[in-house]
This record gives structure tokens, C-alpha cells and sequence, in this order.
């Protein structure tokens, strides 16, 4: 089956092998035969079904007592749309059969990558590959009748195991436990890990600590050096893998190149009408067979003198050898990921002891965890009830109550305690004074006011005579009606700092429940983090990075075209405006990344998806060149860049 990219690529040439035939001629036994062999070739191109057209096209023609095709027969109609319509599938088979190889080559080199980036990721490797590589030790001892002592074991036994005397020379031990040394061996240094960071001074001519000191230094050298090494010959063989596997998807990204190349010939050759001989050994059609021979070459890599049938059927059987040889190679050099057992073992057998442990821990510890989650719930229902949803219910009843009551006095204590001073100011006048009605309710607006004049009068008449006025007079008096005077004044300042409160309770009340509502947040991002409830707008961060760094790659594959190592000896200028095969390749690998991501991550039926494979397929388009691709990327970036969040991946924003 072809994949998403054959099928988009290969999709506009299918309406060329279409067949038209009237409806008022009965076709014959031959006929409905063919006939039935091209709706088989409508289908998705497979090996399987051009192989049944080939082996019908070869009986048809190789039948006993065939009177031949007569140019003008539906016969010969059907019989060419079927030779058509094979090497169409033929033609969009080797596109995907390229792609496939390159992609998975390029996978696989980033992910050997990945691995050698970090140190740990090369010692979780090395312990997942060492059964496979103890394997090997023990097949070349069993092959050489060794026998295992513990003297083996000493620091120099296991020196010599990874060095022999020569620095440079392998052991075979070494060589079994990473087999891409018995071809790489300049690729390992010459200093020997044992001898490494050896002090070269006489030590005749230094003190007894300085020896000691130096010894001490070079024995943890030593050490070190016999655990590491195993960590650094590890990492040049992902190193080795990485380069053999981008090699690898350079050579077939080449030829997919050179394929996508060929479609304006394979057009042209589909669009013209053409006869094939009843003997199946010429195609009477310019196009069509010089596209057959550049398809041969793009291949095979050589033109076969066959021509017609003969040769389609040997490019069928071509592309099943490549494939067994692609195949090969991966094996004979190891390149492909280690398998999925191959990664979890340490898992799958640290697990179930891991599990039994936790198991029996949690069981002896049944009482004190039946503690634990009794507070922690104690502590999660208490957190909700006073500090979520009391305040809410607080800010729900504030709103409904509008702030009529007071916080700090009410007001019925207030007009308690001024009627209190009226009342008091009034029969004091009215006694001391002898004020008639209007005198008392003039006086009266003038307390409600806070002018007690009258009362401050009488109180400076008394205090001339305190102790006669004491005794005898209104001293007291008055100066209880300054005392009620003084509450009247706190009573009305308590009144404004509570009406400013309560202008102020909402606020407040908000400000209460922000902490338990930031502390939801918090938490409900982090649990929706843990769990992956939410992967991010657009694809995710991680998806978004994987497009920015493909667009990174699709620009500068154009602006610097990479070349092959069998290419250096040409000539050919590196700023020129036409794109060569091996770049095309290459970029059609990213671009199926670009259109895969569109596919699945992006919303459907927007503008956002619908421009950005638009512009996709502006890329795709083999006859623009360097320069207007160029011109393409850098409207993607501008189109696309801030709404898929290029800018802030890359480390920056845009300043447009």
C-alpha cells in the first residue's frame, strides 16, 4: 500500500489512466477480461495486483490461436490503458517504496541521535543491548575453549580485556562486545584507558607524599577510565549508526529525487495515446519509453536492452531485490532501533521485585497509611468547605445583601446615643436656661449639627466655682453631656470607617478566596499536566517544536544544498537557482512531516489548515525554483509563525 505523500503526489496523474470506452459496443470474452484487470488497477497501487496485470499481460499475448489486435478494436484499447495503468502503480510504487526507506532511515538516525546526546541515555542503552553483547562474549569463548578464573576479575584482567599490550590493537573480547570496532578502528584513540594520566616524572626526584599522592590520583584515574570507556565506545557506536543511517537517507532521498523528476515525463507519456505490439516488445510512444529508461537508470542504476513488457516486469523484480538488499544491510550493520523487549527488560525485571517490595511495605504500613489518607482527606475537605466554598457563599451573600448592615456599629446605636445627648443638652437648657419651645428646637437643630454652645457656657460659668458648682450646681452635668458628646463623635468616626469598609467588603471578600482558587489552579494544571488531559493548542509544544525545526531544515536545505560523498567531484555551483535530486529528496521528507502535522493537529475546515497546506503544496511543486521555494518559506514564516508560536520557540519574537 502507498502512503499518504505517494497517493498526494501521484493523485493528479490518476485521472491520466482512465479509461473511456462506449457503451454500445458488447465486449468480447477478451475484452471483459481485460476490462476486469484494469478496475483491479484502479485500486491502491500494490506488488500484488501489478504483478497478476503483468502475468495476465504475458498470457494474453503468449495464447494460442490470438488473431492479433486490430488497431481500432476496444481490444486493443483496454489492453493499452492496462499497460498504462502498470506503469502508473509501478511508477508510484518505487515513489513510496523510496519514501518509506528514507523516512525510516531518518527516524532512526534521530534516534540514535537522541541516545548519543546523553550520557544517560547511552547507559540505559548499554545495559537494555547487554544481554545481546554478553551473548557474543560467550559464543567466542565457547569458540576458543576458554575457561573463566577469578584472576579474571583483578583491575588488569579487566584492562587487558578491553586493550591488549598494543594500544591500538583490540581485544577480541572487545571487538565481540562492540562489533563496529573490528571495522572502525581508527575511530577509537590511541591512549590506552589503563595508562591514561600516568605521571611521567621521576619519582626518585619527588617527596614520598607526592608519590603517594600520585599513585592514589592515577589508581582512581585508572578506575574511572574502565567505567567509562565502556560509556565512550558505546557512544561512537550510536555515533557510527547515526552517520550509516543519514547515509543511508541521503542515497534513497537521491533517488526519490530523481523520481519526482520523472512525473512531467510520465505525464506527458500518459496524456499521449500509444500501441503496443501484440508481441509486447515496443512501446509506440516517445514519452512513455524514455521515461521507462531514466526510470531504469533512477533504479537499477543500468538500461537493459528489453524494452516493453519485458522490462517492466524486470524493474518489478528489481525493486523486490532492493528491497531484500535494503533489508540486508540494516541487519549486517546492526542499524535499525533495538526491539521493544530489548528496551523494557530492565523494566520488566525490576518491576515485579519493585512491585513485591511496594506491595509488602504498604501492607505493614496499613495502619499508618489508613492515618495518612484520613488526614489528608480531613485536610482536602476541610480546605474546601472553609476556605473555597464558605468565602464563595460569603461574596454570593454580599452581592445579595448590597452592604446594608454595618461591619464595625450599627446605625440604630448611633441614633441611640445622639438622641441620648439631645435629650440631656435639652433639659439642661431648659432648667439652667429657662429656654422656651422655639429657643429648645432651634437648640435642638444645633446638637444634631454638633454645636453645644449653650451647654459649653454654662459649663465656663461653673468651673469659676468648681467646688460650690459640684456641690450645688450643673458642674457635673455639663460635663457628662461632653462625655456623651465624645461618644457621640467616636460613634459617627466608627460610622465612617465602617461605611468605607463597607464599600470595600467585595474586595475583601475576593481577596479571601483568591488564595484557594490559585491553589486549585495550580494544582488542576499540574494534575492535567501529569495526566496529558490537555495536549496543548495546535499539537502541543512538542509537536509545534517538531515543525519549527522542519521548517528550519526545508530553509536551509534550499539556501545550503547538501551533496553526497560519491558527489565530490562535482562541479556543480552551490548557489545555483535549479534544486538538485538529492535536496528534493530531502525535502520531501520534511514536507510529509509539515502535511502530516496539518492533517492531524491542525483544526479542519479552517483557513489556518487549508493555507498552510496550500502553501505545502507550493513547496511540492517541481517546476518553482530555489529562489520562489525560498520566497515560499519565508511567507510561512510570516503567516505562521506567531499563530503556531514559531517565534517563542525559536527564542524570540518577532519584531515585524
Amino acid at each position: 500500500m502507498t502512503s499518504t505523500f505517494a497517493v498526494h503526489y501521484t493523485e493528479r496523474l490518476v485521472p491520466l489512466t482512465r479509461l473511456h470506452l462506449s457503451t454500445q459496443t458488447k465486449p468480447t470474452s477478451d475484452g471483459a477480461e481485460l476490462e476486469l484487470t484494469h478496475a483491479m488497477l484502479q485500486g491502491s497501487p500494490s506488488e500484488e495486483t501489478v504483478l497478476e496485470s503483468m502475468d495476465f499481460l504475458r498470457y494474453f499475448v503468449a495464447r494460442k490461436g490470438n488473431p492479433g489486435l486490430q488497431s481500432d478494436s476496444e481490444e486493443l484499447l483496454l489492453y493499452n490503458a492496462v499497460v498504462r495503468k502498470t506503469i502508473f502503480n509501478m511508477y508510484a510504487l518505487a515513489v513510496d517504496l523510496y519514501l518509506q526507506e528514507s523516512s525510516a532511515a531518518q527516524l532512526d538516525a534521530e534516534w540514535w541521535a537522541d541516545i548519543e546526546q546523553s550520557t544517560w541515555s547511552v547507559a540505559s542503552y548499554l545495559l537494555q543491548s547487554s544481554p545481546s553483547r554478553l551473548c557474543r562474549v560467550l559464543q567466542l569463548i565457547q569458540t576458543r575453549n576458554m575457561s573463566i578464573r577469578w584472576s579474571a576479575f583483578r583491575p588488569s584482567s579487566i584492562a587487558r580485556f578491553y586493550w591488549d599490550a598494543a594500544p591500538i590493537r583490540l581485544n577480541p573480547f572487545t571487538i565481540a562486545l562492540f562489533p563496529y570496532l573490528r571495522d572502525q578502528s581508527s575511530a577509537v584513540a590511541s591512549v590506552s584507558p589503563v595508562t591514561a594520566g600516568r605521571s611521567t616524572r621521576p619519582y626518585s626526584l619527588v617527596p614520598l607524599t607526592v608519590q603517594i599522592r600520585d599513585g592514589v590520583m592515577y589508581s582512581i584515574q585508572r578506575v574511572v577510565s574502565l567505567l567509562l570507556f565502556p560509556l565512550r565506545l558505546a557512544r561512537e557506536e550510536c555515533q557510527l549508526r547515526r552517520k550509516e543511517l543519514e547515509k543511508v537517507r541521503d542515497e534513497r532521498a537521491e533517488v526519490l529525487g530523481k523520481l519526482l523528476e520523472l512525473r512531467p515525463l510520465l505525464a506527458n507519456g500518459l496524456e499521449a495515446d500509444f500501441n503496443l505490439s501484440i508481441t509486447g516488445s515496443s512501446i509506440d510512444n516517445e514519452a512513455l519509453t524514455a521515461f521507462l529508461f531514466k526510470f531504469a537508470i533512477v533504479t537499477s542504476g543500468n538500461v537493459s536492452e528489453k524494452v516493453g513488457l519485458p522490462l517492466i516486469q524486470q524493474l518489478l523484480f528489481a525493486f523486490e531485490d532492493h528491497r531484500i538488499m535494503h533489508d540486508e544491510y540494516l541487519e549486517a550493520h546492526d542499524l535499525r532501533r533495538p526491539s521493544r523487549l530489548t528496551l523494557l527488560w530492565p523494566r520488566l525485571f525490576l518491576l515485579p521485585p519493585l512491585t513485591l517490595y511496594c506491595a509488602k511495605y504498604l501492607y505493614a504500613s496499613r495502619a499508618t497509611l489508613a492515618d495518612l489518607m484520613l488526614d489528608v482527606l480531613n485536610t482536602v475537605q476541610n480546605f474546601f468547605k472553609g476556605w473555597l466554598f464558605d468565602p464563595i457563599k460569603d461574596v454570593l451573600i454580599t452581592i445579595r445583601a448590597g452592604g446594608e448592615d454595618g461591619v464595625i456599629v450599627r446605625r440604630e446605636a448611633v441614633a441611640a446615643d445622639l438622641d441620648s445627648l439631645e435629650r440631656m443638652t435639652l433639659d439642661l437648657a431648659r432648667e439652667k436656661l429657662s429656654y422656651d419651645s422655639t429657643q429648645l428646637e432651634a437648640l435642638s437643630q444645633r446638637i444634631r449639627q454638633g454645636d453645644l454652645t449653650a451647654v459649653l457656657k454654662i459649663y465656663e460659668e461653673d468651673i469659676k466655682n468648681p467646688v460650690k458648682s459640684a456641690i450645688s450646681g450643673t458642674l457635673l452635668r455639663s460635663m457628662f453631656i461632653q462625655v456623651q458628646k465624645a461618644k457621640v463623635d467616636l460613634d459617627q468616626a466608627l460610622a465612617g470607617i465602617d461605611k468605607l469598609l463597607k464599600s470595600q467588603e467585595l474586595t475583601f471578600a475576593f481577596v479571601g478566596v483568591a488564595p484557594a482558587l490559585a491553589v486549585i489552579y495550580v494544582a488542576g494544571g499540574f494534575l492535567g499536566g501529569l495526566l496529558s488531559i490537555r495536549p496543548g493548542r495546535y499539537g502541543g509544544k512538542l509537536k509545534k517544536t517538531s515543525v519549527w525545526l522542519a521548517m528550519r531544515r526545508i530553509e536551509r536545505l534550499l539556501l545550503f544544498q547538501p551533496k553526497l560523498a560519491h558527489h565530490h567531484h562535482n562541479t556543480e555551483n552551490v548557489h545555483s537557482d535549479t534544486i538538485p535530486a538529492l535536496t528534493t529528496g530531502l525535502l520531501v521528507l520534511s514536507l510529509a512531516h509539515l502535511r502530516e502535522y496539518a492533517l492531524t493537529s491542525l483544526p479542519a475546515r479552517s483557513r489556518l489548515r487549508e493555507g498552510f497546506l496550500e502553501d505545502i503544496e507550493d513547496l511540492e511543486d517541481p517546476g518553482l525554483r530555489r529562489s520562489e521555494k525560498l520566497r515560499i518559506i519565508d511567507r510561512m514564516w510570516k503567516s505562521w509563525g506567531k499563530e503556531l508560536g514559531w517565534y517563542d520557540l525559536a527564542g524570540g519574537r518577532s519584531n515585524s
